[in-house]
């Protein structure tokens, strides 16, 4: 029996990060009944991104700012933790290089991705999701992979370009990079695919969610600290007194200091997310997986589509016929209404682009 290595962004403590690796995992085992474990990688970008220590910044308010979120990030920390236990099987931790290819060369097969894994800027130019020194023998393919912004016809891009030349399969999450990437591996044939979150049903997402909220309610779920979304938290106030319904805010970084006029949630895990945009009236939002959920889950929303790297929200856009889901500058098609979206069609989209993904997952374990 092939044993399968999935080599991602597990142990981001972020809703997107963990909720596509799981999703992947779990496909992979059900499709094709074989040992598949998330190597248990976690490189130093990510664990000084969610470390709790608050002197990351030498400004003495950002330090300041940070130590009032200690008691938040712990609280939040610790259900992201509880989560990936409950829900994935992850390799033995690499404490160091000769445990990562010693981990590697175990499996049969090695997928990079989803998530930004190739965007060299975001990894600090990690190579290990390259796979440079991982034995012949072991099988090399990748799954929805995004290079982000990073620039692949640079030289600096030579020794990774080099590295992806041993890959046997390769796919990526968005067209740009499907672009960026075949301008560099003439010979091979990129296929563009579903972030993994999709390749998940509804009802097998909701038995991974907290219990319902019993009350009608806005979500607006801010991703990062971007300022772009301040024209949609607007709109979302607007929505809330025009519907009467209560707004509630989800922020990633989970401070009480800002944005004091909004009702703030707290600090929630994967399982209460999920909660969250199911049993919500609509949901506004900056971030491309709070769009997925709430298409997935059949729930209204806006999505704000002037923000950094626009091209994978107006993908999915396109790609499900919900143009008039997206905010531009925190203003509508339609006006300061909740969409009425046709989910039998939407939900047709999906079946059919689902299978497409998991076809192309299935042959690449073949």
């Amino acid at each position: 029996m092939n044993r399968v290595g999935i080599l991602t962004f597990h142990s981001a403590n972020n809703f997107g990060a963990l909720l596509q690796a799981v999703s992947l995992q779990k496909t992979i085992i059900e499709l094709r009944n074989i040992e598949c474990e998330l190597i248990n990688y976690e490189p130093e970008f990510i664990r000084k991104d969610y470390s709790i220590s608050p002197f990351k910044s030498k400004h003495p308010k950002t330090v300041i700012k940070s130590a009032l979120r200690i008691p938040d990030k712990i609280k939040r920390n610790s259900k992201f933790q509880a989560f990936r236990e409950e829900n994935t099987v992850c390799s033995k931790q690499c404490q160091n290089e000769d445990d990562f290819k010693s981990i590697c060369n175990s499996f049969d097969e090695i997928i990079i991705g989803s998530d930004q894994v190739w965007n060299y800027n975001l990894t600090e130019h990690d190579m290990h999701y390259f796979l440079p020194e991982i034995d012949a023998s072991v099988k090399k393919t990748a799954y929805a992979a995004s290079t982000g912004g990073a620039d692949f016809s640079s030289k600096e891009s030579n020794k990774m370009i080099q590295c992806l030349q041993d890959f046997r399969d390769i796919s990526v999450r968005e067209s740009a990079s499907k672009t960026t990437l075949e301008q560099r591996l003439k010979e091979k044939n990129i296929e563009v695919v579903l972030d993994p979150v999709f390749l998940t049903s509804k009802n097998n997402w909701l038995q991974l969610a907290a219990k319902p909220v019993t009350k009608d309610y806005i979500l607006f779920f801010k991703m990062g600290y971007s300022k772009t979304a301040e024209p949609a938290l607007e709109f979302a106030k607007k929505l809330s007194k025009e519907t009467g319904y209560e707004l509630l805010m989800l922020w990633d970084q989970e401070t009480w200091f800002k944005y004091r006029d909004v009702k703030h949630i707290g600090a929630v895990g994967p399982a209460e997310f999920l909660q969250w945009i199911s049993g919500a009236k609509c949901v506004v939002t900056n971030s491309f997986h709070a769009t997925a959920f709430s298409i997935i889950l059949n729930t209204p929303f806006y999505v704000e589509t002037e923000i950094e790297r626009k091209d994978r929200v107006l993908n999915i856009l396109d790609i499900f016929k919900l143009h008039k889901c997206g905010l531009v500058r925190g203003k509508t098609e339609n006006g300061t209404i909740i969409p009425e979206i046709e989910w039998s069609a939407v939900n047709s989209l999906l079946d059919n682009e689902r299978k497409k993904s998991l076809d192309y997952i299935d042959r690449i374990l073949k």
